[in-house]
């Protein structure tokens, strides 16, 4: 028994009665009006017409769901797959009548054979709308998106090839690795959204090569894909040190963006030592700012027109000291001029938000979307998979981030800050909302995306949660 006169911690007030079924219907209808209509593409599904029982929508509905109910495996999807209610669901989403869904085998199939480049258009393409609506204008830095590059593993065998296309790691011990990876370019912002605009694998051709498939070179077929879809785009690209080289910088100068890159000494030691020597000789291009919040110091200098092969660039520095007294320095390479009026917004809301496709990437490994654990891996499955859970992951956030879940909760959540009408703020944690929204498709019904729409009428919905 809890001791009497002690201070306890109040229980948490339990999240309004809201079916996210009918959460996931609308949003899909607000946010990815062309959904359906992509899964219906007939240049998707290679099978041959005559021979099929299930079509492509549903297969790829069914995709869908295991990461967007966060499913370990394709055996216990199985399971779901049985529940009548969770037929109903997806027939409902579909808008037609689902007689009986396939088995995951069956749905592994098809993402076998699927040509990747049908799934990386439709995730741009989900993305589009979003942008056209003016959505995501308001999280612009200086009048353009934020569009980091990183590379991530998807999966790794020890002593044993999966196909001939996979990167080998020969290790001093004897030990060799074959693993795969792709470079992702995820539009992000500063409030922690991140939305991939596609992605490129890593990978060797056919398995020979003079020399591996690495993640610059993949990074720049990436840019070059990245013009020819989204060629009016405005984008600021944030990258690593492995970016930092010429023939990417001509790249990126090359499609009119402008880009903050990872400034080490090692990578540009002849440009890197320049800036030090411009940095002493101009003392007073320095500014200080102390962060209330966490006790950190920094101390922000900057270097302009530094020669840089056949560009003129401008680097900042910035020199940590938290409250411990550990230091850490921040460098960038960048095509912002900055200055003392600038300089802070260049750092904190420019280069330093490339950390936020490290965090996607972390969350889509470790809770829940088990992005390194591949529901299959013949043929084309590894490639079409992970466009799927990019996919699923865009959806979670479009449903947590913004009041949607106010919308539904009605007359239960009215009042109080923006941001307490959003799912992410009652649940507290991504794996919590998807863990409801899964018992829901089992176990509650929806009207379907027209329907659920209509009864809801015209709404705006905006994003309100901020993970910083």
């Amino acid at each position: 028994m809890p001791q009497r006169g002690k201070p306890g911690k109040k229980r948490s007030k339990a999240p309004p009665g809201v079916n996210l079924v009918d959460g996931l219907a609308l949003g899909l209808g607000h946010f990815m009006p062309q959904f359906l209509k992509m899964l219906r593409n007939p240049k998707l599904d290679p099978r041959d017409q005559d021979l099929i029982w299930y079509e492509a929508d549903l297969l790829l509905m069914q995709a869908l769901m295991m990461p967007l109910t966060h499913v370990p495996s394709r055996r216990q999807f199985n399971l779901a797959c049985q529940d009548e209610t969770f037929r109903k669901n997806i027939a409902a989403i579909l808008g037609r009548d689902v007689p009986e869904l396939a088995s995951a085998h069956a749905v592994n199939y098809l993402m076998e054979r699927i040509t990747p480049s049908g799934l990386m258009e439709m995730l741009a393409g989900l993305v589009v709308p979003l942008i056209r609506s003016k959505k995501l204008d308001r999280f612009r830095f200086e009048g353009e998106f934020l569009v980091p590059l990183d590379g991530t593993e998807v999966m790794r065998r020890p002593n044993r090839r999966h196909c001939d296309k996979c990167l080998v790691a020969k290790h001093h011990d004897g030990r060799v690795e074959y693993f795969h990876q792709v470079v992702d370019a995820k539009l992000v912002t500063e409030g922690g959204l991140s939305f991939s605009l596609g992605f490129e694998p890593i990978e060797n051709v056919n398995g020979r090569y003079e020399k591996q498939d690495c993640e610059t070179v993949a990074g720049r077929r990436l840019l070059e894909r990245l013009k020819k879809r989204f060629p009016c785009l405005p984008i600021c690209i944030l990258g690593d040190a492995l970016y930092a080289c010429e023939g990417t910088i001509d790249q990126i100068v090359a499609n009119g963006w402008s880009f903050f890159l990872s400034f080490l000494p090692g990578r540009l030691p002849t440009a890197y030592t320049a800036a030090e020597a411009r940095l002493a000789a101009n003392p007073h291009n320095q500014l200080t700012a102390k962060d209330k919040k966490n006790g950190e110091t920094r101390v922000y200098r900057w270097v302009t027109s530094l020669p840089c092969g056949t560009h003129t660039l401008h680097a900042v520095f910035v020199d940590i000291t938290d409250k411990k007294g550990r230091n850490t320095r921040l460098a960038y390479l960048t095509n912002h001029r900055p200055n003392a009026a600038n300089v802070r917004r260049l750092t904190d809301q420019g280069g330093r938000q490339r950390a936020k496709i490290e965090n996607a990437f972390n969350t889509q490994k470790n809770h829940g979307y088990n992005l390194e654990h591949a529901y299959g891996s013949r043929g084309h499955a590894l490639k079409n998979y992970y466009a799927i859970t990019q996919i699923a992951h865009m959806i979670h956030q479009l449903m947590a981030h913004t009041d949607l879940f106010g919308k539904l909760a009605g007359e239960e959540a009215e009042g109080g800050a923006p941001e307490k009408k959003c799912a992410r703020h009652v649940f507290r944690t991504i794996r919590a909302f998807v863990a409801k929204l899964a018992e829901d498709l089992r176990h509650c019904l929806t009207e379907g995306v027209g329907t659920v729409r209509e009864r809801f009428g015209k709404i705006q919905l905006r994003f309100v949660y901020n993970t910083t």
